[in-house]
């Protein structure tokens, strides 16, 4: 058996690291990789560090189908330093008859001489390095042929996905688009537990009281009543919740800017998006100004903020995972101040007090209502319903 040993800090696991275990299984012919989170000090900061057990579960989630991934919390769980000697034992003396191998990738090869005890982990595996970088396969080849003498060392010339978890922590933190970098499920986990996400860094960066003047000039006055009713609701739920109240109040404020424009220009404006949109969303008008008024903040108002336009593009179908935020809008655009819908007062409570709980009614609430009306579900509003669900 071929027992591969991968570890490394996975802060969080990206597709990087994906595509390297997978090179490395089909490249050195391996049965089994093991991926292995590296223990971190519990007084490091959770906005540079995920705590260990999430770390260790984002890694699940990330390997969750791939039948020659496997996640160890043996260096989590262990009491001393973990220098790669000991984990190597540790397997050797858990697979006594397996042939190891040890994944790294090329910015650790090249420094792999000034590692504890160095000549015993290569007198136990065969280490296999797979790049990380562009154009370094000459000098991988060169440092392999130097630490031969000490052991087996191959060398994969895969072409690598360039990914790196700082940059994807950065944008986590200034609420960029991360999500091309991960996959789904971490993506989601990271959003369900506010992973990364770094408070108080400076002011909100858009101004809600020239938008006020837009939306007065652009909305009728019911519509423009609703929308500021909303971002006060929105406001509320912010403190409730831990977010940002300027914040919400800026994308409550927004959530409705593009419903009143004909739909043809609603429809224009989802198809220049380039956003994944459904067949059901597309064939259902009063879907499109979510859509499209994502986007028009965006183009029109130059607003980058990953998070408000998600909050805005979302406020009407909602999806699995959503983020604080997205479930603020969301909630605010159902409960507020001049809604009267039977029932409402129940779920302006619910929402104060049990939000996951409030989620799974106002998707529930919305899915009962199209379908009174013969409408038709699109697919993120049911994936939602279901996320919810499981989480009560």
């Amino acid at each position: 058996m071929k027992t591969g040993i991968y570890g490394g800090s996975f802060n969080p696991v990206h597709n990087g690291h994906i595509h390297l275990a997978e090179t490395a299984v089909k490249e050195f012919g391996l049965d089994r990789l093991f991926l292995l989170p590296s223990k971190i000090s519990p007084h490091r900061s959770s906005a540079e560090y995920a705590p260990d057990e999430d770390r260790l579960e984002m890694l699940r989630l990330a390997c969750e189908g791939n039948d020659h991934l496997f996640v160890s919390d043996y260096e989590i769980k262990s009491d001393r330093v973990s220098y790669t000697i000991y984990t190597v034992e540790h397997f050797r003396e858990t697979y006594p008859d397996d042939e190891l191998f040890l994944l790294v990738g090329s910015d650790m090869l090249m420094s792999f001489d000034t590692w504890f005890r160095y000549e015993d982990i290569l007198s136990n595996v065969t280490l296999c390095v797979v790049s990380r970088e562009k154009g370094d396969l000459p000098a991988l080849k060169r440092k392999a042929e130097e630490l031969g003498k000490f052991g087996r060392i191959k060398v994969s010339e895969a072409s690598p996905t360039v990914v790196s978890s700082t940059e994807v922590r950065k944008k986590i933190a200034k609420n960029k688009d991360f999500t091309c970098y991960l996959d789904e499920n971490v993506v989601q986990y990271i959003r369900l537990k506010g992973l990364y996400s770094v408070r108080g860094e400076g002011d909100l960066q858009y101004n809600p009281d020239d938008k006020k003047k837009y939306l007065k000039e652009h909305l009728s006055p019911k519509r423009y009543t609703h929308s500021l009713n909303v971002a006060a609701e929105c406001r509320k739920l912010a403190e409730k919740y831990g977010e940002d109240p300027d914040k919400a109040y800026f994308a409550g404020l927004l959530h409705d800017i593009c419903k009143e424009l004909p739909e043809d220009e609603q429809r224009k404006l989802v198809l220049e998006s380039g956003y994944t949109v459904c067949r059901e969303e597309l064939e259902t008008r009063s879907l499109l100004h979510g859509i499209a008024g994502a986007y028009f903040v965006k183009k029109e108002f130059g607003v980058e903020d990953i998070d408000i336009l998600n909050s805005i593009r979302f406020h009407t179908v909602g999806r699995a995972g959503m983020s604080r935020l997205e479930e603020i809008v969301y909630m605010g655009d159902l409960i507020s101040a001049e809604r009267d819908y039977k029932d409402v007062d129940k779920m302006r409570k619910l929402a104060y007090t049990d939000l996951n709980a409030a989620m799974r009614e106002a998707f529930a609430f919305s899915m009962k209502s199209v379908i009174k009306k013969g409408g038709v579900i699109p697919i993120c509003t049911a994936e939602g319903y279901n996320f919810y669900t499981r989480l009560s």
